[in-house]
């Protein structure tokens, strides 16, 4: 005992390092945000977009991809690795009985048959650690800790799988714009090279003029079915993500078009330590460091067992009758030749805990990193459409203009193309802002740590997953 006082004694005092989250107190793009937390539904935030078919497909994904069950799959791992963690925790021991028949038959000779005995037998010899220095309780805390910190995985998993929804179909709609503004285009060249092609045989037109337009027309018509083809593939990779792999494309509508979206809530980098998963989850690694650590030392400290025993013997015959034994012992384990190893071990722990430190403090800057871009990008957006929408109306104009002198013959074929190819670039460049409003607000949304929905809303296997987790 005075041994094991001593090594207790001399046990070293570790403490990691503090995290130094110095970041700013507001966002540079926070300015711009006007709805309040109250109004947004940020766990559900996919429905602030008034999309029923957003709703839709975000629903199915989060109930049947992939994505979403191998989530729930490694949350039920996680679930019964805190389970294995700490049931060795607990006291240990066996139950084991025998059960012996015995008998003597003559097989020649001279000698008498004897009747069968039988002998029973139980015994029952478990083993409790004593946790007088808190070393297993700190295990069955790290147990905890690690499974929460799983959980927060199983949340960033979801709410990455409906961002990458919400992108997706932004980019499928693009796709659809993009092939309608391809159709329109090669509807328009086709009136003018059959212009062209009547003015050339009636000598109205010049052989130029009338390839020019031949080869815009040629290079519109090719242009369709590469972007039939995006469009297709963007449905499959949608329903894929959606899981559901086997459904037609012709299944999936998409609309050429692309809404405003959603006003977000105003923010703060606080916002960020309180929801987003992988800064939460970052959190639970320095508490779980610490929590080995603190394991780690108190594996210095001896360890005491109690070991109760019971043993029950009964038999029949003419020896028949019971005797039943018990015993009570105590042991005491001081950790003497394997000190040395222990506090190397005890080192390794102290630097992986200081590792998770820096990870840490590098989680937050990096998440405060994304909020700042997303937000400063997403007002650079809201800023610019205003411009892009005005130059799209006006190249309309002038191109509509354009094209009417040349029916009428005050403007010449140079002039018209330029007016088109204006107008078309502005529309490119007007729908490009949209989508990019689009999936900024969802990128700001995801930076946000949105996502989050309640249990009720979950599937019934991780629903039941998470039940049993908080037991």
């Amino acid at each position: 005992m005075t041994a094991g006082a001593v090594l207790s004694a001399c046990a070293p005092s570790v403490q990691l390092q503090r995290p130094d989250l110095a970041v700013p107190a507001a966002f540079a793009g926070g300015a711009t945000a006007a709805a309040s937390l109250q109004e947004f539904p940020l766990d559900r935030w996919w429905s602030a977009f008034a999309d029923p078919q957003l709703n839709d497909l975000v629903e199915t994904a989060l109930a049947r991809s992939t994505t979403a069950r191998l989530a729930a799959s490694r949350l039920a791992e996680a679930r019964a690795t805190r389970s294995v963690t700490r049931a060795g925790t607990l006291p240990s021991g066996n139950l084991a009985a025998t059960a012996t028949e015995t008998g003597t038959r003559r097989l020649w000779g001279h000698g008498v048959n004897a009747g069968g005995a039988d002998t029973l037998q139980a015994t029952f010899y478990p083993s409790w650690e004593v946790d007088l220095f808190g070393r297993l309780a700190a295990t069955r805390e790290q147990a905890d800790v690690e499974y929460a910190s799983s959980s927060l995985d199983f949340h960033a998993a979801r709410l990455a799988l409906a961002a990458d929804v919400a992108s997706s179909l932004f980019d499928a709609r693009s796709a659809a714009i993009d092939l309608a503004t391809a159709r329109e285009r090669l509807e328009i060249a086709e009136r003018l090279a059959q212009s062209a092609r009547i003015g050339l045989g009636r000598g109205l037109t010049s052989g130029q003029d009338a390839d020019r337009l031949e080869s815009d027309l040629a290079s519109a018509r090719a242009e369709v079915p590469r972007l039939e083809a995006e469009l297709q593939a963007a449905k499959r990779s949608l329903l894929i993500l959606t899981g559901t792999p086997d459904a037609a494309t012709d299944s999936l509508t998409i609309e050429a078009s692309l809404a405003a979206p959603p006003v977000l809530p105003a923010t703060t980098p606080g916002i960020l330590l309180a929801r987003r998963p992988d800064v939460l989850a970052a959190s639970l690694a320095v508490q779980s460091a610490a929590l080995g650590v603190r394991i780690d030392r108190l594996a210095l400290f001896p360890r005491f067992t109690i070991d109760p025993g019971i043993g029950l013997t009964a038999a029949t015959g003419g020896a028949g009758g019971g005797t039943g034994l018990w015993s009570l012992a105590a042991g005491l384990a001081v950790p003497l030749l394997d000190r040395t190893r222990l506090m190397a071990q005890l080192r390794v722990t102290e630097a992986r805990g200081n590792s998770a430190v820096v990870s840490y403090e590098q989680t937050v800057q990096n998440a405060f990193g994304e909020m700042e871009n997303a937000l400063v990008r997403l007002a650079a957006n809201r800023q610019r459409m205003g411009d892009l929408e005005t130059a799209e109306r006006r190249s309309r104009s002038a191109y509509d203009s354009a094209a009417r002198g040349y029916r009428n013959g005050l403007t010449d074929l140079t002039t018209l193309l330029q007016s088109e190819q204006t107008w078309l670039a502005a529309r490119a460049a007007r729908d490009a802002g949209r989508l990019a409003l689009l999936t900024g607000t969802v990128a700001a949304v995801r930076a946000m740590g949105g996502g989050w929905e309640p249990v009720a809303d979950m599937p019934a296997e991780a629903r039941k997953i998470e039940a049993q987790g908080a037991q």
